[in-house]
């Protein structure tokens, strides 16, 4: 029983388990800042654009923008301001918090892994 125990506490330290509500409000946050207007995101309806990269497998990305070794706090700086990462990233600042900056790095690793 034990070893089980570990193994779910493991999954969710590592972003396996993302779900109900979370996932929820991230799929908001990405509608309401028009995520999907350019990026292809997986289990996300209407997330279709073709002008940014697709956010198809985050968690098995090398880089963050092409810059930073991928890491969920990389990407969720990225997210929050992407010019402070790369002053010539073609991806706007659209006003996310850190927080939510969080949430969605969440999100992007969990539907990229296939959780």
């Amino acid at each position: 029983m034990k070893p089980l125990l570990v193994l779910l506490a493991l999954g969710v330290l590592l972003g396996c388990e993302f779900g109900g509500k979370d996932r929820e409000a991230a799929r908001t946050l990405l509608a309401q800042h028009g995520c999907g207007t350019c990026h292809v995101i997986p289990d996300t309806p209407g997330a279709n654009g073709r002008t940014g990269p697709p956010l198809t497998a985050m968690a098995r990305q090398a880089y963050v923008a092409g810059v930073l070794p991928n890491t969920r706090e990389a990407l969720a700086r990225f997210i929050a301001d992407p010019q402070a990462v790369d002053p010539r990233s073609a991806m706007p600042d659209v006003g996310i918090t850190p927080d939510e900056a969080r949430l969605l790095a969440d999100y992007l690793y969990a539907v990229g892994s296939g959780s």
